[in-house]
């Protein structure tokens, strides 16, 4: 007869625990690691296989090497091995919060060794030993799925919805902060209209402005997107953000040339262009807008396709 002191009892009792445990999390979607921080070593890892496609014990044999590094390295190591690139300033100030005896939660893209990155929710805790924190507890949920349609609604909002570029709060937004973060190179703000647009509307029907207008947003995103920011912020009228120019002088006016043609709609369209430049003609976006916005329209007044704001005489405007 097994006795209250049955050592096969015990471990039978364990492992239903385990078991059940296991079956918890696997129905919660989580997995739950914890860490001996004096070692400097992960030391359980359970239901890994559900968040990252990696076995806990695959985990705790990798990281394993790294318990015998000096602090700075370890914590490094463990995050290259976890996180991504970009979440790591994330994990750091996560570590830092644990060493100080701070339990914290956040997001970050993570993964296990060379399993492909996934958005998940961390939440961490200390144990404390007289004051001081000697082991991590942590619980990995997968948020892959939310956070993946929270990006995709973040940026939908962000676009026109009938040329899919971006709205005009949004773009200006960006090219305001790119213009800021970036304040040491040199950019071109350019903003264009379609001429002869209420013409167009008014011949043909307002079908074939709509078809222009796509055509022309289409074009833009084929040849101009990887150079800074396209937004429309008004009927016919476009912006762009042309960031970091590049030394060769001829390099915004090939690009200006590309913008002037015409085959990008099926009625031949001109546009009429207004440009200005940072830090140049001024220092902030505000003002680099209305200054490319008053070029646009001396260019459309005289006819003379793209002008830069630098180039209008003052009594001229």
């Amino acid at each position: 007869m097994p006795t209250d002191h049955d050592p096969g009892r015990a471990i039978r009792e364990l492992q239903k625990y385990k078991e059940r445990l296991t079956a918890a999390l696997k129905v919660s979607g989580i997995c739950v690691f914890e860490v001996d921080l004096k070692q400097q070593l992960y030391t359980f890892f359970e239901n890994a296989e559900d968040i990252f496609g990696v076995s806990g014990e695959s985990i705790l044999k990798d990281v394993q090497v790294f318990s015998r590094l000096d602090p700075d390295t370890y914590q490094k190591k463990i995050s290259e091995y976890f996180s991504h690139p970009d979440d790591r300033k994330v994990i750091s100030a996560a570590f830092q919060s644990i060493f100080k005896g701070e339990a914290t939660s956040y997001q970050a893209r993570m993964k296990a060794g060379n399993s492909s990155y996934i958005w998940c929710k961390i939440d961490v805790t200390p144990v404390m030993e007289n004051g001081v924190p000697t082991r991590m507890i942590g619980v990995v949920t997968n948020i892959d799925d939310m956070k993946t349609k929270t990006v995709l609604y973040e940026k939908q909002l962000k676009l026109d919805g009938f040329t899919g570029l971006y709205s005009k709060r949004s773009s200006f937004d960006m090219m305001r902060e790119a213009i800021a973060k970036e304040s040491e190179k040199k950019h071109a703000v350019v903003v264009f209209d379609v001429d002869g647009f209420k013409n167009i509307n008014d011949t043909y029907g307002h079908t074939a402005g709509d078809a222009v207008l796509q055509s022309v947003s289409e074009r833009l995103k084929e040849w101009f997107y990887s150079f800074g920011i396209i937004g429309r912020f008004g009927g016919d009228e476009f912006i762009l953000l042309f960031k970091d120019l590049p030394p060769d002088d001829g390099w915004l006016p090939r690009q200006l040339q590309l913008l002037q043609q015409n085959d990008d709609n099926d009625y031949h369209a001109t546009k009429s262009i207004g440009v200005s430049l940072y830090p140049d003609d001024a220092k902030d976006f505000e003002t680099l807008f209305q200054m490319a916005d008053r070029a646009m329209y001396y260019a459309k007044q005289h006819r003379s396709g793209c002008v830069f704001y630098k180039d209008i005489k003052e009594n001229r405007l």
